[in-house]
């Protein structure tokens, strides 16, 4: 019995899609390919690892423990292929950094201006994508390395690491109806206009902190503050973007009775299976290093 690694991506593509042709097409190989290996790999294993009585095949008690041990088994042979690229690549030529959002830009300037001394040769890309689509660059390989909000369904393909939380307090423009409001209920949210961040795809993560019906989409931190200021809606914004605005009297804090506080844990992200070169790797341990332990 010795079980193939294309055997246990066949079985976890299968019980991720459900179906074995959407594990095919996952996988870019013809549906008799996969259907092969699953069927070899129960063999090999004695097991029956797939009830197919019904339209689509449904894990067996058995399938779904050893989906378990497949998923581990292949996140430790990636670990390696990519330990083992990374320590086989010099100083790489170009590195792409894909940031959600430019308003972390301020925090990130030092790190930056090291980066820039260390490897002056090195060709750095900076992309603000949003949301959903920092993971589809890492996915793809077009970015190295990622810096997005914790997402609720996180990718197995992609390792993530905390750099924190970052405060999102509500707030409203002095002048807004809400500014005034107390004690401010839930229903007084859900009645008002919120400003919320978009990506440029239909994702779920955009819908996470919707309260109201009334919504104004908005690509990016810095837009939806200027939307703010201007009484145009109340949204969560982050709290290293408010020092200027509230001491300048722009906005104010908003303290609903029924939220105590909003945190998002702010992510590293990389490819698991994908080698980092010299500097991609020195920027990955330098950002780590700023989180407290």
């Amino acid at each position: 019995m010795n079980p193939s690694l294309e055997q246990l991506k066949a079985l976890l593509a299968a019980a991720q899609t459900g179906s074995f042709s959407a594990a095919a097409r996952k996988l870019g190989k013809a549906q008799s390919v996969v259907s092969t290996a699953i069927a070899n790999l129960e063999i090999d294993l004695g097991l029956e690892l797939f009830d197919r009585s019904g339209r689509y095949p449904v894990l067996t008690e058995a399938g779904a423990r050893i989906s378990q041990e497949a998923d581990i088994l292949l996140a430790q042979s990636e670990r390696l292929q990519a330990i083992a690229g990374e320590l086989a690549t010099g100083i790489e030529s170009r590195l792409t950094l894909a940031i959600d959002d430019d308003s972390h830009l301020p925090w990130l300037g030092s790190l930056l201006e090291e980066f820039a001394t260390r490897y002056p040769t090195v060709e750095l890309e900076l992309l603000f994508p949003l949301m959903e689509d920092v993971t589809e660059l890492l996915k793809s390989g077009r970015a190295q390395l990622g810096i997005s909000y914790q997402k609720e369904q996180p990718e197995r393909e992609i390792v993530a690491r905390s750099l924190g939380v970052v405060s999102m307090p509500l707030v409203v423009s002095p002048d807004h109806p809400l500014a005034h409001k107390a004690p401010l209920r839930e229903s007084d949210l859900q009645g008002a206009r919120q400003l919320m961040v978009t990506g440029r795809r239909e994702g779920t993560e955009r819908h996470r902190f919707r309260l109201s019906s009334q919504v104004w989409w908005v690509e990016g931190d810095l837009g939806i503050l200027e939307l703010v200021k201007l009484g145009l809606g109340w949204s969560a914004v982050p709290d290293f973007l408010l020092h200027r605005p509230l001491a300048r009297g722009e906005v104010v804090i908003l303290t609903p009775d029924f939220l105590s506080s909003q945190e998002l844990g702010l992510e590293l992200q990389w490819h698991r299976a994908r080698p980092l070169g010299l500097a991609g790797r020195w920027l990955k341990e330098a950002l780590l290093a700023r989180v407290p332990r």
